[in-house]
């Protein structure tokens, strides 16, 4: 039997996949985890919870290194922008090479099977996502099964009522905030972030347009430049001027 890899955020979505797979007694399964540098403070004491009842499960977990965010943004001299474009580069460079790197190493023949908790439910970027992918190229050719993605959020919610885990009302925290954040996640961002990202758009000064490096761009937040001022547009009651997105790699959980 292939070994099975479940990436995860341990969000609502990969939590549910991980007890889809415990329910039909899966054995040989690794749960890998990808550390973006950027979570929530919060984040990483779910991490570990999440790990020690993988364990429980007779399954083992992997914790897979990036650069992070911050070291990202400098090197780049630019911070990656929402959308899903191509300057959306935090996507394939905290996670996607990490752990195509990781696979190579623990993987080298490419046989094993990976898993993702995407749903076409979650977005119009996912509404085609197909249950398995021969050879993904996401995944360096290897198998790539999603078995959730025509699971309803009750449906997927009915998985986690099964977990020692509640449903959270609101995405994984591994990116915080996300460059896709929404109005409603802005308002409540914690003033410790705030001060982390206003610290980080000062050091970033200008590019050659003169352009200040800010991590949300103005023409998505009604002009706002720098966080104080994308924080305030979202606490007004003007509309979200694009609507929901999702990077569509299968690599940003929830």
């Amino acid at each position: 039997m292939s070994e099975r890899i479940i990436f995860a955020s341990y969000g609502n979505d990969s939590i549910a996949l991980i007890q889809w797979a415990h329910e039909r007694a899966m054995r040989d399964v690794i749960v890998a985890y990808s550390d973006t540098g950027w979570a929530a403070d919060f984040w990483p004491a779910r991490v570990e919870r999440a790990e020690s009842w993988v364990r429980s499960l007779g399954y083992e977990h992997a914790r897979i290194h990036s650069e992070g965010m911050e070291s990202l943004v400098r090197r780049k001299k630019a911070w990656p922008r929402g959308g899903g474009g191509k300057f959306q580069f935090c996507t394939e460079a905290l996670k996607e090479a990490p752990a195509l790197a990781w696979l190579d190493d623990i993987d080298p023949k490419g046989d094993a099977i990976c898993m993702t908790g995407i749903r076409r439910e979650e977005s119009a970027n996912r509404a085609t996502a197909q249950e398995w992918v021969e050879e993904s190229p996401g995944h360096g050719g290897r198998s790539l099964h999603c078995p959730l993605v025509m699971h309803t959020e009750a449906m997927r919610d009915a998985l986690i009522c099964r977990t020692p885990f509640e449903v959270l009302p609101y995405r994984s925290k591994e990116c915080y905030p996300c460059v896709n954040a929404r109005k409603i996640e802005l308002r409540t961002l914690d003033s410790a972030r705030v001060i982390r990202i206003r610290k980080l758009e000062a050091e970033m000064g200008t590019n050659s347009k003169g352009n200040e490096r800010t991590m949300f761009s103005p023409a998505r937040h009604g002009g706002a430049i720098g966080i104080d001022a994308v924080i305030s547009d979202a606490g007004g009651d003007t509309p979200e001027m694009f609507a929901a997105e999702l990077c569509d790699s299968g690599w940003c959980g929830r």
